[in-house]
């Protein structure tokens, strides 16, 4: 009898890539994969410990898979079962609980007994994770139609409220000739993009010997002809080189899609975050970034409610911000991490206050998002298509290379993953429509 496998994955863009790895590690075990929301002989949970809210999520999917099947298999791992493995063990939520490094011998460790009432438990010291483990992946997970490359993995800032370098471990890069190899991965199977991920990608290289940088990466990349479009997840501040950003407009695999953090938009809270920047670096690099791509995207993560924020320094991000041509906006309420420098300091922003202070960005990052999707009304662009739009024959939805979501119709079958022109028509609240353009 083939046995069944629900996978669920929260969190960040590295995390999707190794999900794509179990999923395949799963299948040549002989498991068949279903949804989260049926019944299954195994239940995987691919936890996220960046905010409360994620190890919130953890816990309710945890739960709904013990209603779902209580003689199933339960499997917590990543980021959140390498902090909090403890309390899950107390808590009974899981079979197995995985840490960060564990989840990728998934399969072994399936072969050790666990129950609710005695988890099989493996968790290491994320401070002895050294080098970086390859990942051979063939196919995304659920049908991606873009592929996750992840080049780097682990965090040596330590951040005053940041868990990931406790979750993740010291800084580490994927070999250049391993990064090669899997792009030819994807590039065979059809992949026509891939974004390039790291928990902090810009230290890609720094540990190789001899020492690399992303740039030597990128000329490699370009040298070797794929993929037809490359994207960034995320760069710091500090990280875009002189010479990094003069070179990027020269090559039309790139995305004009740039994603850089600025958490605050106060230097002193700045300060108190551990961040290595000020708010007039960062506005100065997201004005060059708009000068060298005019038509491009750019994004940038928010951190509110800090401890010690008052409403002074949350005006100072909001007033930037209103500055900046930036493109949208993510948002997060600070909530404090377990192990964190910042997680026992006082005055941090809470109730409705914090409430308030969320939906001013995320108006704020709406208004900024539906600015930038207007200029293209009656413009052509080119779309990565991603999958058909249920229960409307004929119409599909996808990506511009530029981050914009679109819905277009087109006679005929179009297959996910396909490249299309597609004329920007209308704007609705479902976002950006347009029409094949033949």
């Amino acid at each position: 009898m083939v046995r069944t496998v629900a996978l669920h994955t929260l969190g960040c863009k590295v995390n999707q890539y190794e999900s794509s790895y179990l999923v395949e590690t799963l299948q040549q075990a002989g498991y068949r994969t279903v949804s989260f929301r049926d019944a299954a002989d195994l239940y995987v949970v691919h936890s996220c410990a960046v905010t409360g809210k994620a190890a919130l999520e953890t816990r309710q999917l945890l739960r709904r898979a013990q209603r779902l099947n209580p003689r199933a298999t339960v499997v917590v791992a990543g980021c959140d079962a390498q902090i909090e493995a403890d309390r899950l063990a107390q808590q009974k939520l899981a079979t197995h609980i995985l840490g960060s490094l564990e989840k990728f011998d998934l399969v072994h460790w399936l072969e050790v007994d666990g129950s609710l009432a005695q988890p099989c438990r493996a968790v290491s010291d994320s401070r002895l994770y050294s080098g970086f483990r390859t990942l051979p992946v063939t196919r995304m997970a659920a049908g991606r139609t873009r592929a996750f490359l992840k080049i780097q993995d682990g965090c040596d800032s330590f951040c005053s409220y940041c868990i990931v370098p406790y979750s993740r471990g010291q800084s580490r890069s994927l070999p250049l000739r391993e990064v090669l190899d899997q792009m030819a991965r994807f590039s065979g199977c059809g992949y026509r993009e891939v974004v390039l991920s790291g928990i902090h990608l810009g230290q890609w290289g720094k540990d190789l010997q001899p020492a690399r940088s992303l740039l030597d990466l990128l000329k490699s990349l370009e040298r070797e002809l794929f993929p037809h479009r490359l994207r960034f997840s995320s760069l710091e501040t500090l990280e875009w080189s002189a010479d990094l950003l003069q070179h990027l407009p020269s090559w039309p695999a790139i995305c004009h899609h740039f994603h850089t953090p600025l958490q605050s938009g106060d230097g002193d809270i700045l300060k108190r975050m551990g961040r290595p920047y000020t708010p007039r670096q960062f506005a100065e690099l997201i004005w060059e970034l708009h000068s060298l791509f005019p038509h491009g995207a750019l994004g940038t993560d928010i951190l509110v409610g800090f401890p010690g924020e008052t409403e002074h320094h949350f005006r100072h991000t909001v007033e930037l911000v209103h500055r900046l041509p930036l493109s949208y906006l993510h948002v997060f309420p600070y909530s404090p991490r377990p192990g964190t420098e910042a997680e026992k300091w006082p005055g941090r922003t809470t109730g409705n206050e914090l409430k308030r202070r969320t939906r001013v960005l995320r108006e704020l990052g709406m208004e900024k998002r539906l600015h930038f999707q207007k200029a293209f009304l009656g413009q052509t662009v080119e779309v990565l298509v991603e999958e058909p739009i249920a229960g409307q024959p004929g119409r599909y939805q996808g990506m511009s290379h530029n981050y914009l979501r679109v819905n277009f119709s087109a006679p005929g079958d179009i297959a996910p993953g396909a490249l299309v022109w597609i004329k920007l028509t209308r704007m609705e609240k479902t976002g950006l429509q347009g029409e094949l353009n033949t």
